[in-house]
């Protein structure tokens, strides 16, 4: 007998959770997409007509073939979540929590649960969002958020921290060799500025991988 299942017609349609569940897995296979993606199990997949499992395959590919666009606000059980307004003014509970969890897929939703939370005021396209009082909050609730609002806000917020980091450490690295000849500063803070260039180069480095993972596209 077999098995219907039900096709994303976009990653709108994927949650969160399916694509950790995959991701997670250390040698993730056709089969495991499929499964996930899916959200179907092994029995049901041993179901699906062999000349089928090419084509869903291929739809599933071509749903992450494409830019992902970032977007601010998305309804998750008649809830209204908003990313946060203005990341000038993040928090450093908030930078260092998200920068915590945003390089491991197995706390994406963690991550997720600091960008987004919900929008308690909203007059047109602005918008004000709850108080971060931690991840836990809203974390497990993030796990079945969309999966293009997620890939969204991940490349958006790579593109706008490698380009900090890309420019921070050109500004100190001229600014040390102003200290230099102007002698202002001593060797020792020289010592100091030269070791967190290198921290933040790592850093950038560290947000590069994000590039690697499977279908993740800036």
């Amino acid at each position: 007998m077999q098995v219907e299942v039900s096709v994303p017609s976009s990653l709108r349609e994927v949650k969160l959770k399916d694509y950790q569940e995959l991701l997670i897995k250390e040698n993730p296979d056709n089969d495991d997409m499929l499964k996930c993606i899916l959200n179907i199990n092994t029995k049901e997949l041993g179901k699906i007509k062999d000349k089928d499992v090419d084509n869903l395959l291929d739809i599933i590919n071509q749903l992450f073939d494409k830019k992902h666009e970032f977007v601010p606000t998305f309804k998750l059980k008649g809830v209204l979540y908003g990313f946060i307004p203005k990341l000038d003014d993040i928090t450093y509970g908030e930078n260092k929590d998200v920068t915590s969890y945003i390089n491991d897929w197995g706390n994406m939703h963690k991550a997720m649960a600091v960008l987004f939370r919900p929008i308690k005021q909203k007059q047109g396209s602005k918008y004000l969002i709850e108080e971060y009082e931690g991840s836990h909050k809203y974390s497990e609730m993030m796990k079945s958020m969309p999966l293009d609002v997620v890939l969204g806000a991940m490349v958006f917020f790579w593109n706008l921290t490698s380009s900090l980091l890309n420019c921070i450490p050109n500004y100190l690295e001229n600014q040390i060799k102003k200290e230099q000849m102007q002698k202002v500063d001593s060797v020792e803070n020289g010592e100091v500025i030269a070791n967190y260039i290198v921290l933040l180069k790592e850093t950038l480095q560290s947000l590069k991988r994000l590039q690697s993972y499977p279908y993740i596209n800036a």
